[in-house]
């Protein structure tokens, strides 16, 4: 019984792991201005940090909203703005289960 539930629980960390630090594939890294005309933007990071550095034409959906609000995006492929690899793996993960293409990503760092 102690090996069943310490085999759970080992799965259920491994998997919060793998969704927060490995990085998603099929994505590359470009920056806003090198983007396609087609292509809409999509900056993940928190409203404090956003406010400092905007990116014009940006659709602003902090990751912590990005579950609830996932209906604004729209349905043509996304570039992703987030300020860590973190807030870049989970965005990516949201928005592709919830049927989204993303094609590429930017790592804005806030300045100090």
């Amino acid at each position: 019984m102690i090996i069943a539930s310490l085999s759970i629980f080992l799965l259920i960390i491994g998997r919060i792991i793998y969704k927060r630090h490995v990085p998603v594939r099929q994505i590359q890294e470009c920056l806003p201005r090198e983007l396609n005309a087609g292509t809409a933007i999509v900056d993940v990071r928190d409203y404090n940090d956003s406010y400092k550095s905007p990116t014009p034409n940006a659709l602003n959906l902090p990751i912590s909203y990005l579950v609830r609000h996932i209906h604004e995006l729209p349905k043509k492929p996304l570039h992703i703005i987030a300020s860590t690899q973190l807030e870049k793996n989970m965005s990516v993960r949201i928005i592709r289960k919830a049927g989204h293409e993303v094609n590429s990503y930017s790592l804005i760092e806030e300045k100090v």
